[in-house]
């Protein structure tokens, strides 16, 4: 599970990143990837995944997930939903 603090983001007890305006970054900086609006991308500005209505689909045709469940994997934190869908997709549950 992931813990949102602030701009802080945990994994088991363990700061792993930080949210950076519209930025995910690694806990030593890295960057891992950004969001806008609607979509999630990596750090070479493809797109992983967008949201649309009430679920984040993955570019790769992948499966869809609902954001409930996306929301109930993250806990804490006051950061839009795409933010935490960024999150999620690039810090994993």
């Amino acid at each position: 599970m992931i813990k949102i603090e602030g701009n802080y983001i945990y994994r088991g007890g363990e700061k792993v990143g930080y949210v950076d305006g519209h930025n995910i970054r690694a806990v030593d900086g890295k960057h891992l990837g950004y969001f806008d609006d609607k979509f999630i991308y990596d750090e070479d500005g493809h797109k992983l995944a967008y949201i649309e209505g009430d679920h984040l689909w993955p570019e790769d045709n992948g499966e869809k997930v609902e954001l409930v469940e996306i929301n109930e994997k993250l806990v804490g934190g006051v950061l839009p939903e795409i933010a935490k869908c960024a999150v999620y997709v690039l810090l994993g549950d």
